[in-house]
């Protein structure tokens, strides 16, 4: 009698152990035949049978084909998300006991918490996707936007211009005998600039003319008794263009005005993301330190506005170097 009550308190204990659990557990026999299971056990199966739980061949197969409102969590098959949100895993393992008989068991752990971790992360990774999209199509519009920048600097290059020219206008017409030489600069000069601000309006498929350029300036520094020599490939893209055009005329005017030159020798560099010019002539080198006036204060403050640099040299030689930003194709 007293060993009946032992084996009935040990039965009563692991039975009310296992139903404090928070996971399902239950076990079967060599038939398949259900001997234990705990109350989470049965909620689970009842929720995926229907009914109570009697043999673990039932369990299996309700594992396998799941109701509706059950449905199988990525790629473990194992794992499932139940109609009111949870998620378990089932897991089927055999053990033996110290009899050597053996026995199924059957665990059902709560992983919700996981696998919510797991949702955070898709979302996270879909809103990743998201900004990595946005971002492509931004890069897409760079060339759109270095565009814009590049036709700004012009107009602003143009503007500085127009005001010089205004000036020399003036000036010129305030003078009674006018040189034919210096009428027709002074005109090819306004030209270019009409030009220049008819390019700029232009839709953004009309390509920039990078040679026309070149031989307006070539052309416009010739009426000033003024040979340019250019070593290297021209700027590509008009902001760059513009601003070495502004760089050169201002040297040409110093080689006639200061050094009583006759050329002007450009030399051309690219860097990935960088046009380097150094600018030379072939006259008489400065007595002393270069003291840059308006026209040199000027072009500085139009090449650092557009994010480049300039450096003017006095010994040996006078010589001006400025690096322009942006990107231009290396040959």
């Amino acid at each position: 009698m007293t060993r009946f009550r032992r084996e009935r308190i040990g039965r009563a204990s692991i039975k009310e152990s296992l139903d404090n659990l928070p996971s399902g557990i239950c076990f079967a026999d060599q038939s398949g035949l259900v001997i234990l299971s705990n109350k989470q056990m049965y909620r689970l199966c009842y929720t995926l049978m229907g009914m109570d739980l009697q043999h673990i061949s039932e369990l299996l197969d309700a594992l396998e084909k799941p109701q509706a409102g059950i449905r199988s969590v990525g790629a473990d098959t194992n794992v499932y998300r139940f109609p009111e949100g949870k998620v378990w895993k089932f897991t089927q393992s055999s053990i033996t006991d110290a009899d050597g008989n053996a026995y199924t068991q059957v665990l059902a752990v709560d992983v919700t918490a996981l696998y919510e971790k797991g949702d955070e992360l898709e979302q996270e990774n879909r809103r990743l996707e998201e900004v990595n999209a946005r971002a492509r199509n931004l890069y897409a519009q760079l060339d759109d936007i270095v565009r814009e920048e590049e036709n700004f600097a012009v107009k602003t290059h143009v503007h500085d211009e127009m005001g010089e020219l205004l000036g020399l206008t003036r000036n010129m017409l305030a003078q009674r005998e006018l040189p034919p030489e210096r009428l027709k600069a002074l005109g090819k000069r306004w030209e270019h600039i009409g030009d220049t601000l008819g390019a700029v309006g232009k839709q953004d498929g009309d390509a920039f003319d990078s040679d026309k350029t070149l031989a307006e300036l070539t052309e416009g520094i010739a009426g000033i008794g003024v040979a340019l020599h250019v070593r290297g490939e021209f700027p590509q893209k008009s902001g760059a263009a513009y601003l070495l055009t502004a760089a050169v005329r201002e040297c040409a005017i110093n080689t006639v005005r200061h050094a009583k030159g006759s050329e002007i020798t450009v030399e051309l560099t690219k860097t990935p993301h960088s046009l380097i010019a150094a600018i030379t002539n072939d006259g008489l080198a400065p007595a002393g330190e270069v003291v840059e006036g308006g026209g040199l204060s000027a072009l500085r403050r139009r090449i650092e506005g557009a994010g480049g640099s300039m450096q003017v040299e006095s010994t040996p030689r006078f010589r001006l170097v400025i690096t322009l930003p942006g990107k231009e194709e290396t040959p």
